[in-house]
């Protein structure tokens, strides 16, 4: 009996076909296809990293940078307007100061009442010898009383100090006007009038003193019976120059400060460069 169709020979074996698709020669296992995958995977997050992460990661470390700056910014103008205001408080504490010392000194002001406030200091050491000339007088006896008088005011020089007469410190930032005056009364008038010159708003000093004595007086006063008694007077006159110190600056403008003198070069060193002007 004779078999038809294809014989299939009991040699052929079907084991040296491969089972898995083959490229280039190469079987693709399970094993070599789920590694190319993660190769692809791999590559495909590197990519992403290079053309989407990276990009955004420098921008972020750009901004991060200036922002990083402008904090700095920030604080350093707040501490430059922590600083500013230091200045300022201390500015006004030294101006205030300033116009502290400055109001001891004489002024424009003040000079413009001196007559007057000599002649009030003067009729105020003459107050007490009213009663006594109205009792004397009620008594029917002519009163002899020794009164202050101003007997002469008279402007003098107006200069700047530059002679260091009251030390080299107040040189031209000081100014004197003299007065002469005459005053006379007896020992106890004229010695509260001085005390009462040196109560007097501005400074005044007081130079070239002299005392001349006039003849005695045989003064009427009340004595501590209640009678009218008789007791010798010297009267005494007096004539002294009077200074008023006034600043030479306005005590509501800060001083100037001199800018910083030039560093002198070095013998045998080039001169430094000067900019061009703008």
């Amino acid at each position: 009996m004779t078999a038809s169709g294809n014989f299939i020979s009991p040699d052929e074996d079907f084991m040296d076909e491969p089972l898995n698709p083959v490229v280039f020669g190469i079987e693709l296992s399970p094993a070599i296809i789920g590694g190319l995958l993660a190769l692809i995977g791999i590559g495909a997050a590197a990519y992403g990293f290079i053309k989407l992460v990276q990009p955004v990661a420098e921008v972020n470390k750009t901004l991060s940078a200036e922002i990083s700056t402008k904090e700095g910014q920030l604080l350093s103008q707040a501490q430059q307007l922590q600083d500013i205001a230091k200045i300022q408080a201390g500015l006004d504490a030294a101006m205030a100061r300033r116009r502290e010392v400055y109001s001891l000194f004489a002024s424009e002001k003040t000079m413009d009442t001196l007559l007057l406030d000599i002649n009030q200091r003067i009729e105020s050491s003459n107050a007490s010898l009213k009663g006594v000339r109205s009792q004397v007088e009620a008594r029917g006896i002519p009163p002899i009383l020794v009164e202050a008088k101003l007997k002469g005011f008279t402007p003098g020089e107006k200069a700047v100090i530059t002679d260091s007469s009251l030390g080299e410190g107040v040189n031209n930032k000081l100014k004197r006007e003299t007065y002469a005056v005459q005053i006379s009364g007896d020992y106890a008038q004229i010695q509260t009038i001085l005390r009462n010159l040196e109560r007097l708003e501005p400074l005044l000093l007081i130079r070239d003193f002299n005392v001349t004595s006039g003849e005695p007086l045989a003064e009427t006063v009340i004595g501590a019976n209640g009678r009218v008694v008789v007791e010798p007077k010297t009267p005494l006159e007096v004539s002294f120059q009077l200074d008023a110190l006034l600043p030479t600056a306005d005590a509501d403008k800060p001083p100037e400060i001199a800018p910083p003198a030039a560093a002198v070069p070095a013998e045998g060193a080039p001169p430094a460069e000067v900019a061009p002007p703008p």
